[in-house]
């Protein structure tokens, strides 16, 4: 009978879209009858909503789940929810529908009237789907437009936080954000991709909850004015990734808060168990961090960025349940500005976190050199090129997914001294990362691209200095052999150690890249007597 009526609507309606019906109403019965049909279907549509709130069946789930959603392909997700527990014992279900493909997947609810809900793993394409929730059979939530892709987090301090709308949209805004360092014609323009889609917090703390800005009743998608909350280097990610996978939508949750420590990121951190905690159970692609200003600003926090980073990667790995989350970290720029002195300290341990043993896994961590990318405006704590930093990302995330060597600029390996004269050191590297070792002199114009970043010279190599064994430095000279480097200086007797680019903007004339056009990382380096 319910079937019956149903046709009967959507054959009035069908009449009234051909102009059929009109005809038909010059008869008085089909008025009636009309009425009667159209009255009957909205009673019974309003009874059907209103049937989903009663009996204790609505659901609470997590603030991300609404339309616009990403999930993370090829993996499993974890959606974790309550309702009332009057409702204890029966099943919540969730099915996932679009185009051809159907998924399922169903959770019993507890005494307390929670549940977890696992959505089987997903290959990822350009699909939309609806995700729909049933509570003991009776339909509860809706949300549309859902995809599947590769779902990214984006944490750190304004660096990675930075975008148009909150950093540039005033002129307040840009003048404190630049310093007037550069002009608005020199800010990167924003992607355009209704594939991106992602969520920007809002500031607050001690909530359970991954906390919503209040126009964020959906998923943004990187169009119109919205993609100008997104940040400029998930932005350029995500625009790289798109090129590589053209089927496979992108999603980010942006975690970044301007002007904060390590230590409020890292697992007992406000902005950790604000918006990162509440995350647990979402699977993810990866992790993208870029920060360490703020620990730059004094010896004791620099000192220990070591360990609380070593700390902060295992945190994010273990709360999204992958011990070898792909995790890709942005080495400080040059700052020629006041307050963050000790960053070179920072660099040094950002550098070290590729082989510090706190760390559980080495295994897809990933650093992006960006010395040479700031396009001549080290002044500004907020340098420009983020699209270079964002592509050298994306072209490591691409290379851990596909399994093949990541890219990296020289790796330190270890210093030892020349067998026949104590002055000089040679310096070897990681396997595989100096290869084809050259000199170049970056291109610090705005013009600057990542095919154009640097350009070979012949202006000897700046930037190293050496001590004996009294501590003071003297400035060296540095020769490319092969695939090592020959430090030597005159002012010493026997090298103890190395510094390389050991200043906050240190003068990049002619610095060392490999033959993959990465550029080699600050570094202070003790040498094996």
């Amino acid at each position: 009978m319910a079937n019956r009526f149903r046709n009967s609507h959507i054959c009035v309606a069908e009449r009234i879209r051909t102009g059929s019906f009109v005809r038909a109403l010059r008869n008085p019965f089909a008025i009636l009858l009309a009425f009667i049909l159209l009255f009957s279907c909205a009673s019974a549509s309003a009874a059907e909503d209103k049937e989903t709130n009663q009996n204790g069946s609505k659901l609470t789930l997590p603030s991300y789940v609404m339309d616009g959603m990403v999930l993370q392909q090829n993996k499993i997700t974890t959606l974790n929810g309550s309702t009332a527990k009057s409702m204890s014992g029966k099943t919540v279900s969730v099915t996932l529908r679009g185009g051809k493909n159907q998924y399922n997947a169903s959770s019993r609810i507890s005494k307390a009237g929670t549940f977890s809900v696992q959505l089987p793993k997903i290959k990822g394409s350009l699909t939309q789907y609806t995700m729909k929730f049933m509570v003991a059979g009776t339909m509860v939530k809706t949300v549309n437009d859902v995809y599947v892709g590769n779902l990214f987090i984006a944490s750190g301090q304004s660096n990675m936080e930075i975008n148009y709308n909150d950093y540039f949209k005033s002129d307040s805004l840009f003048k404190t954000s630049t310093s007037l360092h550069y002009t608005r014609n020199d800010i990167p323009r924003s992607i355009n991709d209704k594939y991106v889609h992602f969520l920007s917090p809002n500031k607050v703390l001690n909530t359970k909850d991954y906390p919503l800005r209040d126009f964020e009743k959906s998923w943004l998608s990187a169009t119109g004015d919205d993609v100008n909350y997104l940040g400029y280097i998930p932005q350029y990610f995500a625009q790289q990734l798109r090129k590589q996978y053209p089927n496979i939508p992108i999603g980010f949750i942006q975690a970044a808060w301007g002007g904060t420590a390590i230590s409020r990121h890292i697992k007992g951190g406000d902005i950790y168990k604000s918006c990162i905690a509440p995350l647990q159970g979402l699977a993810v692609a990866g992790a993208l961090w870029y920060q360490g200003e703020d620990d730059s600003a004094s010896m004791d926090l620099a000192l220990r960025y070591d360990i609380s980073f070593a700390t902060l990667v295992n945190d994010y790995r273990n709360l999204f349940n992958d011990a070898t989350l792909p995790f890709l970290y942005v080495q400080l720029a040059r700052y020629d500005g006041y307050g963050y002195i000790y960053d070179t300290i920072v660099r040094n341990a950002q550098l070290g976190i590729l082989s510090n043993p706190v760390v559980a896994s080495h295994k897809n961590l990933g650093m992006t050199v960006s010395i040479d990318t700031d396009k001549g405006t080290p002044k500004a704590i907020h340098p420009l090129g983020k699209e270079i930093v964002a592509q050298r990302m994306a072209n490591q995330w691409i290379a851990m997914n596909e399994h093949k060597a990541v890219p990296s600029g020289p790796l330190p390996k270890e210093a030892h001294l020349d067998t026949n004269d104590k002055s000089t050191a040679i310096i070897t590297f990681q396997e595989g990362t100096a290869v084809k070792l050259q000199a170049k002199r970056p291109n610090y114009t705005t013009s600057a691209t990542i095919d154009n970043i640097a350009n070979a010279t012949n202006t000897p190599l700046s930037g190293f200095q050496v001590a004996d064994g009294d501590g003071a430095m003297h400035n060296a000279t540095a020769t490319i052999t092969g695939s090592t480097l020959r430090i030597h200086s005159d002012e010493v007797k026997r090298v103890s150690q190395i510094q390389y680019l050991w200043q906050s903007n240190p003068s990049c004339l002619s610095i060392v890249y490999n033959g993959s056009n990465l550029p080699l990382s600050p570094f202070t380096l003790n040498v094996n007597q």
